[in-house]
Order: C-alpha cells, then sequence, then structure tokens
C-alpha cells in the first residue's frame, strides 16, 4: 500500500502567518486539535532556536509570571514562541503587556492546545493585537502554496496518497508512521488524554465514565444526524449535561458539528447537526470514513482561506424535510458556492444534488465516487463526477 513521505520543512500555514501576522507586526495565534504539529510548525519558523518558550518549562514560567519582558529577554534574533502559555490563569494580561511594550520589535507567535482558541475569546481584550489562524492534520493536497478559492479544481498531483490519509487519518504521528495498528492505538490514547485533561480544564467533569461512554458512541453516529436525547438515553445522564459536553468536545476539536443550511430552500432543516470527528480512526463503516475524511478536507480549506482574508467561508449541508439532502455545501461570503456529494461507484449525478444546484445556483457542483481517475461532466445537469483523490488533491 502507498505510505506517506517525510513531512515537509514547513506547513501550509508557514507562508501565510509569515506575510501576513508577523509582517503586519501582529501576534499570530494558532489553535488546533491536539497533536495536530502546532509546536513543531511554529518551532521551524524560528530563526534562533533559544527563541521558543514554553510554559511547561519551569525555568520559564517562574520568570513569566514575574516579569513577561524579562522572560523573553534572553531570545535572539527574529520571531518568539510562546508555547501553551494559555495555561496561566493571566496570560492574556501579561501578553498584552509584552506586546504593548516590545511588539513592535518582536514578532510573537502563540501556541497551544484547542484551549487557545476557546480561552481568547473571554477577558481581558487583545483585540488588533494579534491574527488567528487554525492549523489542520494532513491532507491529500497539503502543500507550502494552497490554492486560492478559484484554483479548486485544477489538476494537481497529490502530496500525500489518499489511500494512507484515509487508513491512518491526518494527524502527523499516526499518518508519518504508516502502521494502522499503531494508529489505532494512538487514536485511543489521545481521546483519552483529551477526556482526562483538555476537558476536564474546561468543564468540572463529575463522571469521566460516563463522559468516556460518550465518547466511544460517537464514532458510530458519524455521518448521521446528531440526536442529544438518544445520547442522553444511551449514556444515562440529563440532556443538559450531554448537550454541555457535546459543545466542549466541539470546541476542542475533537467533534465537528455541521449545521444544517437554511436560506433559500424551501421547507429546509434548521435543527439537528451532522456530527463528524477529527480523528475518524474509529470510525468502521467505509461510507462513513469516506464522508468524514472529506468533511475535514472542505473544512480545512474553509479556515484557511477566512483565516488568510480570501474570504468568508463556511461549511455546512442541505437537506429537506422531505430528507433530499447533499453532503456538504461551502458558502462563499455568505452566498451558496460549491455542493459536494459523497458516493461509492455511482457514477451518474445524484438526483438531490441535480435539484439543489438547480435551486441554489452554486458555481461548483461535485460528485464525488470511490473509482480512481474517473472524471466527467455532466453539462445538463451542471454536475462533475470525480474520484476522491483528485478533488482532494486541488485543495489545502
Amino acid at each position: 500500500m502507498p505510505e506517506a513521505k517525510p513531512p515537509p520543512v514547513s506547513r501550509y500555514l508557514d507562508g501565510a502567518i509569515r506575510t501576513d501576522a508577523l509582517a503586519a507586526g501582529r501576534m499570530a495565534f494558532i489553535s488546533g486539535a491536539r497533536q495536530v504539529g502546532k509546536t513543531t510548525m511554529a518551532r521551524g519558523m524560528l530563526e534562533s532556536p533559544g527563541n521558543e518558550f514554553s510554559w511547561d518549562d519551569q525555568r520559564f514560567r517562574m520568570r513569566w509570571v514575574r516579569d513577561p519582558i524579562g522572560a523573553v529577554s534572553e531570545r535572539g534574533p527574529g520571531p518568539v514562541l510562546l508555547d501553551e502559555i494559555h495555561k496561566d490563569r493571566r496570560w492574556k494580561r501579561r501578553l498584552k503587556g509584552l506586546w504593548d511594550l516590545r511588539g513592535a520589535e518582536l514578532p510573537i507567535v502563540v501556541t497551544g492546545s484547542a484551549r487557545l482558541d476557546v480561552f481568547r475569546r473571554s477577558g481581558e481584550s487583545l483585540l488588533g493585537r494579534f491574527l488567528p489562524y487554525r492549523l489542520h492534520g494532513f491532507t491529500v493536497g497539503e502543500r507550502r502554496d494552497p490554492p486560492a478559492p478559484g484554483e479548486v479544481l485544477q489538476d494537481r498531483q497529490p502530496a500525500y496518497p489518499f489511500e494512507a490519509v484515509l487508513r491512518l487519518g491526518g494527524f502527523p504521528e499516526p499518518l508519518l508512521g504508516g502502521s494502522e495498528a499503531k494508529a489505532v492505538r494512538w487514536s485511543r490514547l489521545r481521546t483519552k488524554r483529551l477526556v482526562q485533561e483538555d476537558l476536564r480544564d474546561l468543564r468540572h467533569v463529575h463522571d469521566l465514565q460516563a463522559l468516556r461512554v460518550l465518547a466511544d458512541l460517537l464514532p458510530e453516529r458519524v455521518g448521521g444526524l446528531l440526536s442529544i436525547n438518544s445520547l442522553r438515553e444511551e449514556v444515562g445522564v440529563a440532556y443538559a449535561t450531554v448537550r454541555d459536553w457535546v459543545l466542549v468536545l466541539e470546541a476542542l476539536y475533537h467533534i465537528l458539528l455541521l449545521r444544517p443550511w437554511a436560506g433559500r430552500i424551501a421547507r429546509s432543516l434548521r435543527a439537528e447537526p451532522k456530527l463528524y470527528l477529527f480523528d475518524y480512526v474509529p470510525v468502521t463503516n467505509p461510507g462513513a470514513r469516506l464522508e468524514n475524511a472529506t468533511a475535514l478536507h472542505l473544512l480545512k480549506a474553509c479556515q484557511y482561506w477566512t483565516d488568510v482574508a480570501l474570504g468568508e467561508f463556511g461549511l455546512h449541508f442541505v437537506r429537506t424535510k422531505e430528507k433530499d439532502e447533499v453532503d456538504f455545501l461551502v458558502v462563499r461570503d455568505r452566498r451558496p458556492w460549491m455542493l459536494v456529494e459523497c458516493k461509492s461507484g455511482e457514477v451518474e449525478p445524484a438526483p438531490a444534488l441535480r435539484k439543489f444546484a438547480s435551486r441554489l445556483g452554486t458555481t461548483h457542483n461535485i460528485q464525488l465516487v470511490d473509482r480512481r481517475g474517473f472524471d466527467r461532466e455532466y453539462p445538463e445537469h451542471r454536475v462533475r463526477v470525480m474520484d476522491y483523490e483528485r478533488f482532494l488533491a486541488g485543495l489545502v
């Protein structure tokens, strides 16, 4: 089976951070899922190895809480990396003071677990002092020069084989390790740490066992509408408790809740979201796994284009009360732009895809099939049917 090649020197966000946030004199905040490679990417941006400062370093931690400016005084030329400083209860106040006094001479990159994205939204404001970036795992189209929205359907060679990404997931360690057995073990340990450490830091959870049961139930629900009430019955806790746990799991980049798009669709579904996992290794259903991998590829593209100011992009699905559904709708600047339907081998355009393409007037209407090398236009339906790897290689 084809395996992934070694990681590139820099990731797809590297150039954007250098020429966007740092060039404009703002801090770069990099958030994302646990173990997605945030610190590794930021470390590769440093000109001086001694410019990495971590909250987990006791010596730095003691100096930081007393004097943030003094804590980084031994730095060399180039950007400074502050890793996991959001673990400091007063991190925003101290970081604000550091930037206000030294920001003009000190390019700052801040990384942390997914909690960084949550914690930066509350408390003392850092508005105008930073630009946020969301890092995703490796995808079929991962490259240093990601395509702009208008370049998505250009023919490109895959940077990583789709078979490897689908089998091992997009997280660096299991993907680059190439072992399915080790990927399963890695996935299990990662979920355990997320439940026991990250989630507990955001919510005081009394029943960790019930929370772990909830996490174990999610893979079999991938691609379907998420029913909080159904989960409540199986886990055996209150509705509000399950709802809160699900929202925190979303904030921690463990799950992706895809909301339905309701604009310009008569009798559209407006309530339940669809569920996907950022780590889909536990998903055993082949169709659900294909759909989950596609969701993450599309989400990565949407968030990259939004973060680097190429437009405002969102990812949704469309479904009516009569259950006509297309798996994904990419919305560009609040207007439907691209429909994507996941199939296995059906090469004739799906009726629902044709229907929504006509109603929404989307620029791109894509049906993905698990047939290597397949690529056919259906002009009468404004639909293009193509294989997964070819399409995903053209994304970010």
